[in-house]
């Protein structure tokens, strides 16, 4: 019986600030719905004409806000918003697809982070 008690205590004050790691934040929503602008923005990218300016602005937006917010997700966002950045220096259409499977692969990683939270 001791043995549960001290379980008990146990996690009962570690269990406060481990909690709050998962508790879900206010502005999560936000920051979904970034993420979510963030994709269709680099989805709808022609790469007969490539133009990357839009997901540029939301990528750094998106990477600014998880940077302030303290997020787990703000290094693979910033590495979107730096490859965003780099695509819209141009090249072949061979590589703007490939660029655009990469950002979706980083868009899908947060995405995964984020869900149910």
């Amino acid at each position: 019986m001791k043995r549960i008690l001290l379980a008990l205590a146990v996690v009962s004050l570690t269990g406060c600030g481990t909690i709050k790691e998962y508790w879900p934040r206010a502005h999560d929503p936000e920051m979904f719905g970034a993420l979510v602008d963030v994709d269709i923005a680099v989805e709808r990218v022609n790469c007969n004409a490539p133009d990357w300016s839009k997901a540029i602005d939301l990528s750094t937006r998106l990477a600014r806000f998880s940077e302030w917010r303290g997020d787990p997700q703000a290094t693979n966002l910033k590495g979107l918003q730096a490859h965003t950045e780099r695509m819209s220096q141009g090249g072949s259409q061979v590589f703007c697809d490939l660029g655009k499977k990469t950002a979706a692969q980083r868009i899908q990683a947060a995405r995964s982070a984020w869900e149910g939270r």
